[in-house]
Protein backbone atom coordinates (compact mmCIF):
# COMPACT_ATOMS: atom_id res chain seq x y z
CA UNK A 1 0.00 0.00 0.00
CA UNK A 2 2.60 1.98 0.93
CA UNK A 3 3.83 1.73 -2.68
CA UNK A 4 0.82 2.94 -4.58
CA UNK A 5 0.72 6.13 -2.35
CA UNK A 6 4.35 7.26 -3.04
CA UNK A 7 4.81 9.84 -5.69
CA UNK A 8 7.17 8.29 -8.63
CA UNK A 9 9.75 10.93 -9.71
CA UNK A 10 9.39 10.26 -13.41
CA UNK A 11 5.50 10.31 -13.61
CA UNK A 12 5.41 12.96 -11.71
CA UNK A 13 7.75 14.90 -14.71
CA UNK A 14 5.20 13.59 -17.23
CA UNK A 15 2.53 14.75 -15.79
CA UNK A 16 4.23 18.14 -15.16
CA UNK A 17 5.07 18.37 -18.75
CA UNK A 18 1.73 17.46 -20.21
CA UNK A 19 0.10 20.24 -18.43
CA UNK A 20 3.13 22.30 -19.74
CA UNK A 21 2.15 21.45 -23.46
CA UNK A 22 -1.38 22.13 -22.53
CA UNK A 23 -0.62 25.33 -20.73
CA UNK A 24 1.45 26.92 -24.04
CA UNK A 25 -1.32 25.15 -26.34
CA UNK A 26 -4.13 27.18 -24.80
CA UNK A 27 -2.16 30.10 -24.37
CA UNK A 28 -1.45 29.85 -28.32
CA UNK A 29 -5.00 29.50 -29.15
CA UNK A 30 -5.92 32.29 -26.98
CA UNK A 31 -2.99 34.27 -28.23
CA UNK A 32 -4.80 33.63 -32.30
CA UNK A 33 -8.14 34.29 -31.05
CA UNK A 34 -7.29 37.29 -29.65
CA UNK A 35 -6.12 38.19 -33.14
CA UNK A 36 -8.58 36.78 -34.80
CA UNK A 37 -11.38 39.06 -33.01
CA UNK A 38 -9.10 42.10 -33.43
CA UNK A 39 -9.18 41.46 -37.17
CA UNK A 40 -12.76 40.33 -36.98
CA UNK A 41 -13.42 44.33 -35.35
CA UNK A 42 -11.27 45.83 -37.82
CA UNK A 43 -13.44 44.52 -40.40
CA UNK A 44 -17.06 45.01 -38.61
CA UNK A 45 -15.33 48.80 -38.25
CA UNK A 46 -14.52 48.92 -42.57
CA UNK A 47 -18.40 46.61 -43.34
CA UNK A 48 -19.71 49.56 -40.85
CA UNK A 49 -17.42 52.41 -42.54
CA UNK A 50 -19.14 51.27 -46.04
CA UNK A 51 -22.30 50.82 -45.01
CA UNK A 52 -22.75 54.02 -43.67
CA UNK A 53 -20.90 55.58 -47.35
CA UNK A 54 -23.57 52.90 -48.93
CA UNK A 55 -26.52 54.25 -47.34
CA UNK A 56 -25.12 58.16 -47.82
CA UNK A 57 -24.94 57.82 -51.47
CA UNK A 58 -28.42 55.72 -51.91
CA UNK A 59 -30.03 59.12 -50.06
CA UNK A 60 -28.02 61.35 -52.78
CA UNK A 61 -29.46 59.32 -55.29
CA UNK A 62 -32.82 59.16 -54.57
CA UNK A 63 -32.67 63.03 -53.81
CA UNK A 64 -31.31 62.95 -57.69
CA UNK A 65 -33.68 60.97 -58.58
CA UNK A 66 -36.62 63.25 -57.04
CA UNK A 67 -34.94 66.80 -58.43
CA UNK A 68 -35.04 65.08 -61.79
CA UNK A 69 -38.24 63.88 -61.67
CA UNK A 70 -39.78 67.69 -60.67
CA UNK A 71 -37.51 68.55 -63.46
CA UNK A 72 -39.03 66.34 -65.68
CA UNK A 73 -42.54 67.48 -64.68
CA UNK A 74 -41.74 71.12 -65.17
CA UNK A 75 -40.05 70.42 -68.70
CA UNK A 76 -43.57 68.53 -69.88
CA UNK A 77 -45.43 71.12 -68.68
CA UNK A 78 -43.60 73.91 -70.39
CA UNK A 79 -43.49 71.86 -73.22
CA UNK A 80 -47.58 71.46 -73.58
CA UNK A 81 -47.42 75.46 -73.26
CA UNK A 82 -44.78 76.02 -75.74
CA UNK A 83 -46.57 73.33 -78.09
CA UNK A 84 -50.05 74.86 -77.27
CA UNK A 85 -48.51 78.33 -77.95
CA UNK A 86 -46.98 77.15 -81.55
CA UNK A 87 -50.41 75.69 -82.75
CA UNK A 88 -52.31 78.76 -81.85
CA UNK A 89 -49.63 80.63 -83.57
CA UNK A 90 -49.63 78.30 -86.54
CA UNK A 91 -53.72 78.55 -86.86
CA UNK A 92 -53.24 82.35 -87.07
CA UNK A 93 -50.34 82.02 -90.02
CA UNK A 94 -52.55 79.86 -91.82
CA UNK A 95 -55.40 82.19 -92.19
CA UNK A 96 -54.88 85.09 -95.00
CA UNK A 97 -56.31 88.26 -94.24
CA UNK A 98 -58.04 89.86 -97.03
CA UNK A 99 -60.19 93.04 -96.90
CA UNK A 100 -63.90 92.42 -96.47
CA UNK A 101 -65.78 92.24 -100.24
CA UNK A 102 -68.69 94.91 -100.78
CA UNK A 103 -69.27 94.06 -104.45
CA UNK A 104 -71.46 91.04 -104.61
CA UNK A 105 -69.74 88.18 -106.06
CA UNK A 106 -69.62 87.66 -109.82
CA UNK A 107 -70.11 83.69 -109.76
CA UNK A 108 -73.33 83.82 -108.35
CA UNK A 109 -75.70 85.60 -109.09
CA UNK A 110 -77.93 87.99 -106.86
CA UNK A 111 -80.94 86.85 -104.53
CA UNK A 112 -83.61 88.16 -106.22
CA UNK A 113 -86.38 90.20 -103.77
CA UNK A 114 -89.95 89.85 -104.32
CA UNK A 115 -90.22 93.81 -103.05
CA UNK A 116 -87.62 95.02 -105.86
CA UNK A 117 -89.52 95.95 -109.18
CA UNK A 118 -88.52 93.83 -112.43
CA UNK A 119 -86.25 96.09 -114.86
CA UNK A 120 -88.24 97.56 -118.01
CA UNK A 121 -87.62 95.79 -120.93
CA UNK A 122 -86.89 97.91 -124.05
CA UNK A 123 -88.98 96.72 -127.16
CA UNK A 124 -86.70 97.18 -130.12
CA UNK A 125 -88.95 99.61 -131.91
CA UNK A 126 -89.08 101.78 -128.82
CA UNK A 127 -85.25 102.40 -128.60
CA UNK A 128 -84.74 103.56 -132.67
CA UNK A 129 -87.48 105.54 -132.28
CA UNK A 130 -86.57 107.42 -129.26
CA UNK A 131 -82.86 107.89 -130.42
CA UNK A 132 -83.42 108.15 -134.60
CA UNK A 133 -81.33 105.04 -135.58
CA UNK A 134 -81.98 101.68 -136.99
CA UNK A 135 -81.65 99.11 -134.11
CA UNK A 136 -79.28 96.25 -135.22
CA UNK A 137 -80.42 93.12 -135.40
CA UNK A 138 -79.63 90.44 -132.77
CA UNK A 139 -78.61 88.15 -135.72
CA UNK A 140 -76.04 90.26 -137.71
CA UNK A 141 -72.79 90.15 -136.60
Amino acid sequence: MTDRKTARPAEAMDVARAAQRTLNDALATAKQLKTKSREAKRRVKVAKRAAKQASKAARAARKAAQEARRGYKKAVAHLGKVRAKAAKAGRKEEKIVTPKRRSPSRNHAPPRRADRTRRRVWEVGEDGAENGRVPESATAS
